[in-house]
């Protein structure tokens, strides 16, 4: 039913609950959430990322002046419209306070493991 996600290796569409799309060092990076009973073994996201191609196309009618421009690759156009069937249209504008402080925590817990295994890792050198 959804065969770009089945490509991709999503076969549990009936528990996607969001996704969201980003553009990060020159990919696009799409993260799909689930719904998950707590104390669920299975992951609650799963990232893909998608490089995208470049085309030269002509900037200017008639000056004969060139320009790059990048277009997001084929298989993530698919995917976001199968997951917009799932899920339906998503209003990022409405990002809420709550969900930017849950995000901001977040990125701290990350932020701090990674320091301290880099300082562990440091640590053992010496």
């Amino acid at each position: 039913m959804y065969p770009t996600l089945e490509s991709m290796g999503i076969t549990s569409t009936e528990n996607i609950e969001k996704f969201t799309l980003r553009y990060e060092n020159g990919q696009d990076v799409l993260k799909v959430y689930y719904r998950r009973e707590k104390g669920s073994l299975l992951p609650k996201s799963k990232k893909f990322k998608f490089g995208r191609s470049t085309k030269t196309v002509l900037a200017d009618g008639g000056q004969q002046t060139y320009r790059q421009v990048q277009e997001p690759s084929l298989i993530v156009v698919r995917a976001l419209e199968e997951l917009e069937k799932i899920v339906g249209k998503q209003q990022e504008a409405r990002v809420s306070k709550e969900d930017l402080i849950v995000e901001l925590e977040h990125l701290e817990k990350v932020m701090e493991s990674k320091i301290a295994d880099i300082k562990a890792k440091i640590n053992a050198l010496k």
